[in-house]
């Protein structure tokens, strides 16, 4: 029996602030929201939250408000629920006759109120004498558990796979009528699987799937609202976030892993390389010690061209106005070769400095000014320095080349030796630039190699360098590397910078990324391959992975080699050079085997480890030093293909032309891309597109200029050539064609040329991978749960349209186009289908429909 509170304990008990806290901190230590099972994302159960007011307290009428929230749970953590005690929960009265002091009664989570003083009370007699409120409250409650329970059985039924209905249960089954009623096929008109999957795998993906799922909309109409049109209800877009997709949503998970290990105590066991990166997130995350640079204004170096050199040296600062890196050259990849290329700009790219976006530059002008303020300068004199900080800059920009343009991989192929250089930019001083960069590293004799990336831009900068004050490029410096490591400045000091991300993408109201959530990003960018391997040894299913992707790697190879052979438009050398190329691809799958490798992992992170009092920011600088002298050491050594460029714990994969490698980093082969015990239709279509684009990467307007070794040369038959690029301008119309309503532009198709290919043929190599492996399988694949009434070349087709499934914020669309080489995810799922014939026969979709029409573009 539940024990009795009256008026008098009332004044002892906590108060109703405390109470709510602590049954939030209950809540929250019984369900762990770290867990990663795929189910966290699928399978929802409801729970009632109460919330609890009062009304104000002048008029003396006080009173309990009980609502309740519906929040998604997983359904693994139904059992804590059922198990919880009763809550009891305090309901106010006034009492005039003791000066508004509050006597209280409780109501138990079964809805029984107990009175609080024995005394005859008025009211109704139902379940004793309750008053009108009371008995509303007690409907209330008795519906709201039959909505429960019939929402519980609901999830069960489709758990189980139970079949309720002769043709099986399908939580669905609307959508067939639909179907039937409004489009050009009907769904059920195909063949069905014989089976049903009813792992837990299996209705995770399905339950993915089908919470995307508009059924409503004609697939034939418009595929990618049919396949992600109910998206934005199962998902909400960050406040502090331009877009969300479900890339997005992997990244996400991925981040609460590695929080999840991070924040992981140091045990003895520990390696070095594991200590130094829990410390290094500890450092981040303690905001009391964090490092605050309010160094005096006049303190900035005054002379660029010492200084430059000794700072990329002394603080891993990447050089703000010539970026110098050691890469591989051009034409002998076994080798290595300096590269002077131009810097990445403060606003991060070319295109809001030139006419016609004042708004940008006028955003950019006040963080420039706010942060000398920062710096100890006054307002007065940070206006005036800054600008002559931005005309600087500015300056810089305008002798720069555009990203389309830089496209052109030739660009990267300007050779000169250092004699040569210092003759032709004498302004510029690079002799002496490159040999303090290089001092202690390597000796740098003046028949040095160096590849020129942008001719144009050292030409033009020359002139701005010997008629630009010393002390504006010092500051112009000096704002670069706070630019750089802001992440590590105060809470006060990072401020700025918040602000000018919000006015830049327009929205409304800006909530600074959580602190955790950015210390995991910092610690994954400054430490990738220690945090990439706890990554692996916690999370990453090794044995299934690797042999899964050695499957579908084998399969997509075999699909794009019979593509590149059934090409009669090339010539038959071209074709068996491309042929040559896709046979020696190197798949680089989950992880660098030098992880497991104490001695190499020692010899690149075992003598980092940070003192206690070592402030985040001098350690972020030690580290980027070390990780550079690295890359400078290599100048001199044949180029090793075995090394990782960049760490497994990232959700991403690459196709790197030089090297002629595909990576696919471990970070990415999780749910919903790659699930264990799923049908192979959707590995295919989800993992299968994705290897598929990055194959795909190696005969694209780039990546075809490099040969099997990854040297950048003419292979191609000029014929051959001219044929391709009559291939590709079919897509770079169709794509200039689309046009973004919110924006009022049309996609940039030049731009994203490369990406659009491979987009198209990484699913015709997945598809055709996928067909491939059903004709080598000897049974059929089962369906998923709700979705029976779809084929599996329908499945798999939706599978991909998922991949792509996004909200983005109107105003961030003009940026997308701007600068970004890849088309909207909406568009990265509807153009690849209306390409493929094979899904307006999967889809049955009449010729000259939306998503089959009569002109279709394709290379391979």
């Amino acid at each position: 029996m539940s024990e009795k509170i009256y008026a008098s304990d009332w004044a002892k008990s906590p108060n109703i602030s405390q109470l709510v806290n602590n049954c939030k901190e209950n809540y929250s230590e019984n369900n762990d929201y770290s867990q990663t099972d795929e189910s966290y994302y699928a399978t929802p159960i409801f729970v009632t939250n109460l919330n609890i007011s009062k009304k104000n307290k002048s008029s003396n009428n006080y009173s309990s408000n009980v609502s309740s929230e519906l929040t998604n749970y997983p359904i693994s953590k139904q059992s804590n629920l059922n198990n919880n005690e009763n809550i009891r929960i305090p309901k106010y009265s006034s009492n005039k006759k003791n000066n508004g002091s509050v006597s209280a009664s409780t109501t138990t989570s079964t809805g029984l109120l107990l009175p609080y003083k024995k005394k005859k009370r008025k009211g109704y007699c139902c379940f004793g004498f309750l008053t009108r409120c009371e008995c509303f409250l007690l409907i209330s409650c008795f519906l709201l558990v039959l909505l429960l329970l019939s929402v519980s059985l609901f999830w069960l039924v489709l758990l189980h796979g139970y079949r309720l209905f002769t043709d099986g249960f399908n939580p669905w089954a609307t959508s067939s009528q639909i179907f039937k009623q409004n489009m050009s096929f009907d769904i059920t008109a195909v063949h069905h699987h014989k089976a049903v999957c009813t792992s837990k795998d299996c209705v995770s993906i399905a339950a993915f799937l089908s919470s995307n799922l508009n059924p409503k909309i004609d697939p034939c109409d418009d595929f990618y609202e049919f396949a992600c049109g109910n998206y934005h209800l199962n998902q909400e877009l960050p406040l502090n976030k331009p877009i969300r997709h479900t890339i997005f949503d992997v990244q996400s998970k991925l981040q609460r892993q590695l929080k999840r290990m991070l924040e992981e105590p140091i045990k003895p066991s520990d390696k070095s390389w594991d200590r130094l990166t829990k410390k290094f997130y500890m450092k981040c995350n303690d905001e009391i010690s964090m490092t605050k640079n309010n160094d005096n204004w006049e303190e900035w170096p005054h002379t660029w061209e010492y200084q430059l050199g000794d700072a990329l040296n002394k603080t891993g600062l990447n050089a703000a106005i010539i970026e110098i890196t050691v890469s591989q050259d051009p034409k002998d990849s076994d080798v290595h070769v300096i590269e002077i290329d131009q810097p990445k700009w403060g606003m991060g790219v070319r295109w809001p400095y030139i006419p016609g976006h004042q708004g940008m530059l006028a955003n950019y002008t006040e963080l420039l000014i706010q942060v000398a303020v920062n710096m100890g300068a006054t307002r007065e004199k940070a206006e005036k320095d800054m600008k002559e900080v931005l005309e600087f800059e500015m300056q810089l920009v305008n002798f720069s080349v555009d990203e389309m343009t830089r496209r052109e991989p030739q660009r990267a192929n300007n050779r000169f030796q250092l004699w040569q250089i210092e003759q032709m930019y004498p302004n510029i001083k690079m002799g002496d630039y490159i040999k303090r960069v290089f001092t202690g590293i390597c000796d740098i004799t003046p028949n040095e190699t160096l590849i020129i990336r942008e001719v144009s831009y050292l030409k033009g900068i020359q002139f701005v360098m010997s008629n630009t004050p010393k002390r504006v490029i010092a500051n112009y410096l000096g704002f670069r590397f706070i630019h750089s490591y802001k992440a590590f400045l105060s809470i006060h000091d990072r401020e700025p910078f918040y602000i000018f991300r919000k006015n830049q993408t327009e929205m409304t109201t800006m909530i600074p990324t959580e602190r955790w959530d950015e210390c995991v990003s910092y610690t994954s960018q400054v430490l990738d391959m220690p945090l990439g391997k706890m990554f692996v040894e916690q999370f990453f299913v090794r044995d299934y992975a690797m042999n899964k992707m050695n499957e579908l790697t084998g399969y997509l190879k075999e699909s794009f080699l019979r593509e590149l052979l059934n090409a009669d438009w090339m010539d038959s050398k071209t074709k068996e050079r491309a042929l040559n190329k896709a046979e020696n691809i190197e798949y680089k799958i989950g992880y660098p085997e030098t992880l497991f490798n104490d001695t190499w992992m020692q010899q690149y992170w075992g003598d980092k480890i940070p003192s206690d009092r070592e402030p985040i920011l001098q350690l972020t600088i030690r580290i980027k030093n070390k990780r550079n002298l690295d890359e400078l050491r290599r100048l001199k050594k044949p180029v090793d293909r075995s090394l990782w460029y960049q760490g497994p714990a990232q959700v991403d994969a690459f196709y790197a032309p030089n090297l002629n490698e595909m990576i696919f980093p471990a970070g990415i082969m999780q749910f919903p891309f790659l699930t264990p015990g799923v049908p192979n239709y959707i590995t295919y279509g989800m993992v299968g597109a994705v290897i598929g684009h990055e194959v795909s990467h190696a005969f694209d307007d780039q990546g075809g200029r490099y040969d099997e070794k990854g040297n950048l040369h003419n292979w191609w038959d000029i014929e051959t050539i001219n044929k391709f690029y009559t291939k590709a301008d079919c897509f770079i119309k169709q794509y200039d064609s689309i046009k973004i309503e919110e924006v009022g532009i049309n996609l940039n198709g030049r731009l994203s040329l490369g990406e659009n290919i491979a987009d198209n043929s990484g699913l015709k190599t997945a598809y055709e991978a996928y067909s491939l492996w059903l004709s080598n399988s000897s049974s059929s694949e089962p369906a998923l749960p709700g979705l029976q009434n779809f084929s599996s070349e329908q499945l798999f087709f939706l599978a991909y349209a998922n991949n792509w499934c996004s909200m983005v914020r109107s105003q961030h669309y003009f940026q997308l186009i701007m600068t970004d080489p890849h088309a909207p995810g909406k568009y990265r799922a509807i153009i690849p289908l209306q390409n493929r014939p094979e899904f307006a026969k999967a889809y049955n979709c009449p010729s000259g429909s939306p998503m089959n029409p009569y002109k279709k573009c394709s290379v391979w």
